[in-house]
């Protein structure tokens, strides 16, 4: 298990998500129809990806820690998002104003997903380098225009767009912090390798079917979005075959 292409990788990420955030200042008012596309590709990726963890995990260990990895990482993100609303009640004793629980709910939530996205790098390269690439480059795709979305609400609401950019870059260190902090972790508890790449795959699973489809097949955008969603997929295909899994 490579620690230093693990760096290279999960830095890649992070710098993704910071480019991302960048977009808002050029395109504030950019056009709609872009993000589905772009949603749906990460998507079809993301999907592949996981697919790929739950066969390693599999072929490493069986069909028990594939399906209880799954599960936790799917009940891992549907319990993390119930308490994400609560969070600001609980540190400041007070409601937000809709607006702006909107805006922190959007950035939250994105910040949230890059914990189990940095852990999903880490798994992979726990199981293999060649699939630690091809999630870390899936994710890093994804993470260009997260970056765009984790900071383009705050912009909304009045903050200052040099600010935005930080929080957006924030949100990318959270992702390298969760895979630096996890591969270590794997390293020196390699049986809960397999179980780690179910649940990261359960939670990459979860971001893909309740998060970016949604936002992905809108209204106008099905034929243009399932498109992108089979060529992110195919592309994924693609890169497994080059990286000889």
């Amino acid at each position: 298990m490579g620690f230093q292409e693990l760096l290279i990788a999960a830095s890649a990420a992070a710098i993704s998500t910071g480019l991302g955030a960048f977009l808002i200042l050029p395109f504030k008012n950019v056009k709609e129809k872009v993000f589905p596309i772009l949603i749906s590709f990460s998507a079809g990726l993301m999907s592949y990806s996981a697919l790929e963890m739950l066969l390693q995990s599999h072929k490493s260990a069986g069909d028990v820690p594939l399906i209880i990895g799954f599960l936790i990482g799917i009940a891992f993100f549907i319990v993390a998002e119930k308490l994400l609303p609560h969070a600001h009640l609980m540190l400041k004793k007070k409601e937000m104003q809709p607006s702006k629980k909107k805006a922190a709910m959007v950035y939250g939530t994105i910040t949230l997903h890059n914990v189990p996205e940095g852990f999903a790098i880490a798994s992979a390269f726990a199981g293999s380098t060649p699939l630690g690439w091809l999630v870390a480059l899936a994710i890093a795709i994804q993470d260009f225009p997260e970056g765009f979305l984790a900071s383009s609400p705050l912009a909304c609401y009045g903050m200052e767009g040099k600010r935005c950019i930080k929080y957006g870059i924030l949100s990318g260190l959270v992702e390298f912090a969760a895979a630096v902090v996890g591969f270590l972790f794997l390293s020196y508890i390699t049986p809960l390798v397999p179980y780690a790449l179910s649940f990261a795959a359960g939670a990459m699973s979860y971001v893909v079917l309740v998060e970016l489809l949604p936002d992905a097949f809108v209204k106008g955008s099905e034929r243009a979005s399932a498109i992108s969603f089979i060529l992110g997929a195919g592309i994924g295909f693609a890169l497994a075959t080059i990286l000889a899994f």
